[in-house]
């Protein structure tokens, strides 16, 4: 009796799936560290030139801490020019908005970079290396900057391209089910990014570039073994026409050497595709037959959004702590484990 599920299977979704989990690693990194916002803060107060007796008030505003900063690497006028309680207050408003608009960019470059889908993990892997760099300032805004431009366009990329590609060497009958560990290994990713970023072993000011730089270890183990993966046959006989490479890929993926099965259902897709009218993005909206079914699947993306859900994964941590729980990261670290769990059994 034949197998679908065959070793070269599970070994080129797992693959693929590595870089879902890198999407919630990202998405849960930045949330736990608490000395890395701080550090990123620090820098945002120098460049405004707020001095350094109002670290304090200013860091509570932002983060809700009571910690001391840590000993900024910049020159300091040892002797500030004393700001008024206005340009205080107005300065920790900007100091907010860019820390904000620091955190919420990754949604904004990886809407754009979405529209792209392309095999790319470069972007992650220069961007991680050089948040790893050791050098005695390891921790330049700079470095993190470059990371997190990666970062967001790679996430866009992958939210679309790791499910395409697994839809696409998937057996018919294990389509669905190998579909969802796409987000499962999302909400895996944010919960070990959770664990990881823990004071005691890399959310600290000590070594918080190694936890964002780690994206670079994934990144390139991905990198290196996507060249043992199969192409998708599903796109190089469709797409490509190229039926002897997508038999040798389809008998990879399926283990046996009749695979006749396989290319009679794709034949028939690519029929029905040639036979079907193009259609534009704006007749999408415009065309009775697409309208509302775009307008649902539009309304789902924007329910998810508006669940406020992102909110949590971001700031879980300041929001615990506001309400006045003694270890926030655990509690975040809860909610990480909730998330997986119950995708887990969904």
């Amino acid at each position: 009796m034949r197998t679908e599920v065959t070793g070269t299977l599970v070994f080129t979704v797992i693959t693929a799936a590595l870089g879902s989990f890198q999407f919630g690693y990202d998405i849960g990194v930045i949330n736990a560290p608490q000395q890395a916002s701080e550090t990123i803060i620090s820098h945002y107060r120098h460049v405004l030139g707020v001095p350094l007796d109002d670290r304090k008030a200013i860091n509570n505003y932002v983060i809700n801490s009571t910690d001391e900063l840590p000993t900024i690497p910049y020159s300091m006028n040892p002797e500030p020019t004393p700001w008024t309680e206005e340009e205080t207050v107005a300065a920790t408003n900007l100091i907010t908005m860019f820390w904000s608009l620091s955190v919420s960019s990754f949604a904004i470059g990886g809407m754009i970079a979405s529209f792209f889908e392309m095999k790319q993990d470069a972007p992650v892997s220069f961007g991680d290396l050089n948040t790893l760099n050791p050098s005695p300032k390891p921790h330049s805004p700079a470095l993190y900057d470059s990371r997190h431009d990666g970062v967001k366009h790679y996430s866009g990329l992958i939210s679309g391209l790791v499910p395409m590609y697994i839809g696409e060497i998937a057996p018919t009958s294990l389509r669905g089910a190998l579909g969802t560990l796409h987000q499962l290994a999302i909400v895996t990713g944010i919960l070990v990014s959770q664990i990881v970023g823990l004071e005691f072993i890399l959310g600290n000011h000590d070594l918080w570039h190694i936890l964002l730089g780690l994206s670079a270890v994934r990144a390139i183990l991905q990198s290196v073994l996507l060249f043992f993966c199969p192409e998708s046959p599903r796109y190089l006989y469709i797409k490509l026409d190229e039926e002897v490479k997508a038999k040798k890929s389809l008998k990879r993926l399926r283990g046996y050497d009749d695979v006749t099965k396989d290319i009679n259902e794709m034949r028939k897709e690519r029929e029905e595709a040639s036979r079907e009218q193009k259609v534009s993005i704006i007749q999408l909206f415009t065309n009775s037959n697409y309208r509302q079914p775009i307008l649902v699947a539009l309304m789902l993306h924007v329910a998810q959004q508006f669940s406020g859900i992102n909110g949590i994964f971001y700031y879980s941590t300041s929001i615990f702590q506001t309400a006045g729980i003694s270890k926030p990261v655990y509690a975040t670290i809860g909610v990480g484990a909730v998330n997986m769990v119950f995708t887990a059994v969904s």
